[in-house]
C-alpha cells in the first residue's frame, strides 16, 4: 500500500489543501472543472511515462533522461516543500491542541517522530504510513461533509444533500482575466503535483489512478463545502483554508478533528518522500545494504528539510523563488514527457489519439508552468535553480543508468501491435519480489 498512495500523501499535505481552498476561492465551479482537468491529464502523463520508461514509445534515443529531470525536480521540490509542511503542522499544533508549546518546536518534533518511525516501525515506517495516512484522509472528508449538514440535526451523519453553489464564479475571476486563469491552473495542477510517484516503484501507469481519484474526491468535497459556508474573498487569501471552513462548518470540534488530519498528513508526507528516495537510492547501492536505503534517506532529508525549517527558510523572497523554480522544472518536465510521448505516438501514425490524449495534460502543465515564470522575484536565482536542475537531471539520468531498451523504428500501426504483444509477454516472466513494500521489484 506504502507505494501505491506515496503521491495521495503528498498531494493532501497541507500545501495542497491550502491550495485547493485558494483555487475554490479564486475560481469557483472553474477551478473544480480545472481539478477534475488536471486528474484525468495525469492518467495520460503516467501513461507516457510508463510507454516511455518500458521502451514501447520512443521519440528520441535519449528519451530516459526525462526521469533524471523528474527525480531531480521531486527532490528539490519536496525538500523545500516539506519545510512548509512542518510550518504549517506546527502551527496547527500550537494553535489547536498546545497553545503552550511553540510552532517551531511542534515542527521539529513531528520531523524527529517521521526519522524515528523509519527505525523502529515495521517495514521503515510503512505502517505508521498507513496509519496516519488513512485516519487522517478519512477525518478530512468526514469534516467536509458534515461542516455542510443541519446544524441543529444532531446526527453524526449526513441528512441532507448540500445546496449547489450560490455563485458559479467569484466576481474577482472576471476582472483578474488572463492572470487569474493562468492561477487556476496553477493551483489546480499544484494540488496534484508528485500523481507519478507510484511509479517509482513500479513502472506502470495503473497504480496512478487509486491515489489521484481519492484526491479528486476530497478535493471536490473540499471545494464544495468551502464554496456554500465561506466567502471566496476569504478562502482566497486565507493562509489556512481548510480550518477557516472546518471552523465555519463545525466550529471547535471541526478545527480540531481538521487540525488533527493536517499533522497525520504531514507525517504521512514525509513518510511518503522517505520511501520514495529510499527507492531510487537502492539502485546505486549494494544487495547488501538496500534494505537500509529508506533509513539513509530518512537521516539525509530530515537535516535538509531542518535546516530549512529551522532557519525560517520558507518564509523568505529567496525560499519562493526557488520553490517557484522548483515547480517549473517540475511542471516542465511533464510538459516533456507528454511532448516526447505525442511525439511517439505520431511516429506510429496515432496522430488523432496523441492530440486527445496528450494535448490536455501539455497545455495544463504549460500554463502552470508560465504562472511559475510570472510569480518569481529574484530572476537570476530563478535561473541559476533551473540550471542546477537540469545538471542535476542529466547526472541522475547517467548514474541510474537510464539507458531504456530502444524500441524498433515502428512505421505503421501494425508492427507497433506486434511490438506491444512482444513487451507483453516479456512482462510475464518471473520476477522478484519486494516483501518491504508488496510490490514488483525491477532491479
Amino acid at each position: 500500500m506504502s507505494g501505491l498512495f506515496t503521491s495521495l500523501a503528498v498531494m493532501l499535505s497541507p500545501t495542497g489543501l491550502a491550495a485547493a481552498g485558494n483555487g475554490a476561492g479564486a475560481g469557483g465551479v472553474a477551478f473544480m472543472a480545472a481539478l477534475a482537468v488536471a486528474a484525468f491529464a495525469s492518467f495520460f502523463t503516467a501513461a507516457g511515462m510508463e510507454n516511455l520508461g518500458s521502451g514501447k514509445i520512443r521519440a528520441t534515443p535519449v528519451d530516459g533522461f526525462v526521469f533524471g529531470f523528474l527525480d531531480s525536480a521531486r527532490l528539490f521540490t519536496i525538500t523545500l516543500l516539506a519545510a512548509s509542511w512542518l510550518g504549517m503542522a506546527g502551527n496547527t499544533v500550537s494553535e489547536i491542541f498546545a497553545p503552550w508549546m511553540p510552532a517551531q518546536a511542534a515542527g521539529f518534533i513531528l520531523l524527529g517522530l517521521t526519522v524515528i518511525s523509519c527505525f523502529i516501525a515495521d517495514e521503515n515506517g510503512a505502517d505508521v504510513f498507513t496509519f496516519c495516512l488513512t485516519i487522517g484522509v478519512c477525518a478530512f472528508i468526514y469534516v467536509m461533509v458534515m461542516s455542510v449538514q443541519p446544524a441543529d440535526s444532531g446526527a453524526g451523519y449526513p441528512t441532507t444533500i448540500p445546496a449547489l453553489f450560490p455563485t458559479a464564479l467569484p466576481e474577482n475571476l472576471s476582472t483578474s482575466g488572463m492572470a487569474g486563469w493562468l492561477q487556476i491552473i496553477f493551483l489546480a495542477a499544484f494540488a496534484f503535483a508528485g500523481f507519478e510517484m507510484p511509479t517509482a516503484f513500479e513502472n506502470k501507469a495503473a497504480r496512478v489512478i487509486p491515489a489521484v481519484l481519492l484526491a479528486l474526491i476530497a478535493f471536490i468535497l473540499f471545494c464544495w463545502s468551502a464554496l456554500l459556508i465561506v466567502p471566496a474573498g476569504e478562502l482566497a487569501e486565507s493562509s489556512t483554508p481548510y480550518l477557516l471552513v472546518a471552523g465555519s462548518g463545525l466550529g471547535e470540534l471541526g478545527k480540531y478533528l481538521t487540525g488533527g488530519a493536517v499533522v497525520l498528513a504531514t507525517v504521512a508526507a514525509l513518510l511518503g518522500f522517505y520511501m520514495l528516495a529510499g527507492k531510487r537510492l537502492e539502485s546505486i547501492l549494494a544487495e547488501d545494504y538496500q534494505m537500509h536505503a529508506t533509513k539513509g534517506a530518512a537521516v539525509v532529508l530530515a537535516v535538509a528539510v531542518g535546516l530549512l525549517f529551522g532557519t525560517e527558510f520558507e518564509a523568505e523572497t529567496t525560499y519562493e523563488t526557488m520553490l517557484a523554480a522548483g515547480l517549473c522544472f517540475w511542471f516542465g518536465t511533464y510538459v516533456l514527457t507528454d511532448l516526447l510521448h505525442m511525439s511517439g505516438k505520431m511516429r506510429t501514425g496515432r496522430k488523432i489519439s496523441a492530440l486527445i490524449t496528450d494535448i490536455p495534460g501539455l497545455l495544463l502543465h504549460t500554463g502552470a508552468a508560465a504562472f511559475c515564470i510570472m510569480s518569481i522575484e529574484l530572476h537570476a536565482l530563478f535561473y541559476y535553480a533551473l540550471g542546477g536542475l537540469a545538471v542535476a537531471g542529466i547526472i541522475f539520468g547517467l548514474g541510474t543508468g537510464i539507458c531504456y531498451r530502444p524500441a524498433p523504428e515502428i512505421t505503421d500501426e501494425s508492427e507497433f501491435d506486434e511490438y506491444d504483444q512482444t513487451l507483453d509477454s516479456e512482462e510475464t516472466a518471473p520476477e522478484s519480489e519486494d516483501e518491504s513494500l508488496n510490490i514488483v521489484d525491477y532491479r
